[in-house]
């Protein structure tokens, strides 16, 4: 008895030791020591941090989290009866690809580095897909900024509430960092914002105005409960028929109150959150004390690495509902999973001929078709303006101080374009724009 008792304990002290390893090497890492030095953080650490949490902390709930993030979208009136109005979301033969488009580029800004042609090109494709939007006035700058909010909060909040540990300040730093910065490459405005210092404190900011937005604007409408019965659908594609009933429920247990009245599900019986909360706990404390942590050559990969070396396109490594750009590889057609989606009916990868694309996806094809905003190589040139011009709390350049960044920003524009103080870059770039002024090389 001994033995096994020592071996137990053994055990349990190395997962101990090596679960929050992890956790102090970022602190370690990183030389942001005090909360003053938050706001040096550069946005190349920022993005190193959150592509930790989110392959290797915390991958399994944080992919979740930016599901419901988008799913909490449906909520607000104004954004689903736009979307309900493309159709794209709502027709069964279109609403699975949406969902996967979403998906590729959300990944693609978000995984590879900042400055790197991958996230140029997805960032430009974004851009170009909401300007005839934007440009119509037919998307808010506080739509915006809410979507924006989300994609940064959801997964903080999931991690603090079902995860097995909370993030740190530093990993909050780098979260707010990074979502702060990307709006701006988005053209998302801060003015409902109050002045900060740092990444911290802008995701506390955006906290507290996001949660006053859903306030004022979370309201029931058919257009919320339309798009939400879609994504759910999504969801649990791969579900059989004579389990749905019981997995819609579990679903709406994870949904806040405000969201649930404004999409018109149903409250759910008492005894499915509780068992909901029961089983996410136990994850809890078996991911704390029982497992080591993920290795390195075990990161969640949630997009491919490299293009096909013949075809220069990317294959999806992960799909709902339809393999949309999933290459019919030998274990994507034979493998448990595709076992599994054939036996309650789905499309395994392969069938369908081309409609999936099997050939796989180049990042400026990625959505529904149209053209407008920034081409890649616009924002790759736009992105290395940006180093040089944001104050060093946005993060793309954390060697000049405020002064020296719009002495640069200056240089850069012809003096007949005034810069106010109060205005964010992107909107000077803007500004620029529309007086069909170049910017110097």
């Amino acid at each position: 008895m001994i033995l096994p008792t020592t071996v137990v304990l053994a055990y349990l002290t190395a997962v101990r030791l090596l679960r929050y390893r992890r956790m102090r090497d970022i602190q370690r890492k990183y030389s942001y020591t005090t909360r003053e030095s938050f706001s040096r953080m550069t946005l190349d650490d920022a993005w190193a941090v959150q592509v930790e949490l989110s392959t290797l902390e915390f991958p399994r709930i944080y992919g979740v989290a930016i599901f419901f993030a988008l799913f909490k979208t449906y909520g607000i009136p104004t954004i689903s009866s736009l979307l309900v109005h493309t159709t794209h979301l709502t027709q069964p033969s279109t609403a699975s690809k949406r969902a996967a488009d979403t998906g590729i580029l959300l990944t693609e800004v978000v995984l590879n580095p900042p400055s790197s042609p991958r996230s140029a090109a997805a960032i430009a494709r974004i851009n170009s897909l909401h300007h005839p939007y934007l440009a119509g006035s037919k998307i808010s700058n506080d739509d915006m900024l809410y979507t924006l909010s989300l994609f940064a909060l959801e997964p903080t909040r999931w991690i603090r509430k079902y995860e097995w540990r909370v993030l740190t300040d530093i990993e909050n730093c780098a979260v707010g960092t990074y979502w702060r910065a990307l709006g701006e490459r988005l053209g998302v405005g801060y003015e409902g914002l109050k002045e900060v210092k740092d990444g911290l404190e802008w995701l506390e900011e955006v906290d507290r105005w996001s949660k006053t937005y859903e306030t004022e604007l979370m309201r029931p409408a058919e257009s919320n409960k339309l798009l939400a019965g879609r994504a759910v659908d999504i969801l649990l594609f791969t579900v059989p028929s004579w389990a749905r009933g019981v997995a819609d429920k579990f679903v709406t247990s994870l949904l806040e109150e405000r969201l649930r009245i404004a999409i018109g599900f149903p409250i759910p019986p008492p005894p499915y959150p509780r068992l909901l909360h029961l089983l996410l706990t136990l994850r809890k404390l078996t991911v704390r004390h029982l497992l080591p942590p993920r290795p390195s050559f075990l990161r969640f990969r949630f997009i491919p690495d490299a293009p096909d070396p013949k075809t220069g396109r990317f294959s999806a490594v992960r799909y709902r509902a339809h393999p949309w750009y999933i290459k019919p590889t030998f274990w994507a057609r034979w493998g448990v999973r595709a076992w599994w989606t054939w036996a309650v009916g789905g499309v395994v990868p392969g069938d369908g001929g081309e409609r999936y694309f099997p050939e796989g996806y180049l990042v400026e094809e990625v959505g529904p078709g149209g053209t407008g905003g920034l081409t890649k190589e616009a924002e790759t040139v736009r992105y290395r303006r940006f180093k040089t011009a944001l104050i060093p709390y946005n993060h793309l350049c954390s060697q000049v101080t405020y002064q020296e960044g719009q002495r640069n920003l200056r240089s850069t524009i012809p003096p007949c374009v005034e810069i106010p103080k109060s205005r964010s870059v992107k909107w000077i770039l803007a500004k620029a724009a529309l007086k069909k002024l170049r910017f110097k090389r």
